[in-house]
C-alpha cells in the first residue's frame, strides 16, 4: 500500500493508526510516552503533552500518510498530511518532535530552528532526546532540582496562569482540551486561548 487515508487514532506523539494500518511518521522522534522533560523548573509529562497535542491538531480530520518505508516492527513509516499541512513537519515547528536525522529528519531541520527559537513545546525546557531517553530512562534531564508537580503529572494538569506564562511556554494558542487550556486564558469564550 502506497498512501493510506482517514481519521487517525494517536498511539503517541510520532505514531498514528488509521484503521488496521499503524503508522510511525517518518523523520521525526517525539518523547515517549513515559518521558518527562522539565519547564520552568517543574517536571511534567512531556511524552503525554506530545501525544495530547498531535490528537488535538488532527481530532476528526481526514488524515492521507504516504508510505516511506516499513521499519522493524512492520510499521508503515510515512509522511502525513491533513488539510494541506505536513504533521510530521508540524510536529518539528511546534516543538512537539525533534528531526530524527538517522532516520531522514535532515529536512526538518529548518522547522527544529524556528521552534527553538521560539521556544515552543520541548524548547521551552529542557529534555532528552527521545533516542537517548530509550536508551537510558533512568537519565533525565534536569534544572537544578526541579520541583515536582506531582507524581506522575498528567497531561491534563498542566496550568498557566497568564497568557504570557503560555507563550514563554511555546504552547499558544491554547484549544479547548488540550492541556494548559483555561476559560480564564480564553478572551472571548471562542475556544481558543492566548490567540
Amino acid at each position: 500500500m502506497a498512501s493510506i487515508s482517514g481519521v487517525p487514532t494517536v498511539t503517541d506523539g510520532d505514531t498514528l493508526q488509521i484503521r488496521d494500518t499503524k503508522i510511525r511518521l517518518f523523520g521525526v522522534d517525539a518523547p515517549e510516552s513515559s518521558q518527562h522533560c522539565v519547564r520552568g523548573g517543574i517536571r511534567y509529562a512531556c511524552g503525554r503533552e506530545a501525544a495530547f497535542a498531535l490528537a488535538d491538531f488532527l481530532r476528526g480530520r481526514n488524515v492521507t500518510c504516504q508510505r516511506q518505508d516499513t521499519d522493524r516492527y512492520g510499521r508503515m513509516v510515512g509522511v502525513c498530511a491533513v488539510g494541506g499541512v505536513e504533521v510530521n513537519r508540524w510536529l518539528v515547528e511546534q516543538g512537539w518532535a525533534l528531526p530524527y536525522l538517522q532516520y531522514g529528519g535532515g529536512v526538518y531541520r529548518d522547522a527544529e530552528i524556528k521552534a527553538k527559537a521560539a521556544r515552543r513545546g520541548l524548547h521551552a525546557g529542557t529534555y532528552q532526546n527521545p533516542w537517548e531517553y530509550r536508551r537510558n530512562p533512568g537519565n533525565p534531564p534536569s534544572a537544578g532540582t526541579p520541583r515536582v508537580a506531582g507524581s506522575p503529572v498528567p497531561s491534563s494538569s498542566v496550568s498557566y496562569r497568564t497568557c504570557a506564562a503560555a507563550r514563554a511556554a511555546g504552547v499558544t494558542p491554547l484549544h479547548r482540551g488540550q492541556p494548559g487550556y483555561g476559560p480564564h486564558l480564553d478572551q472571548d469564550g471562542d475556544g481558543v486561548a492566548c490567540e
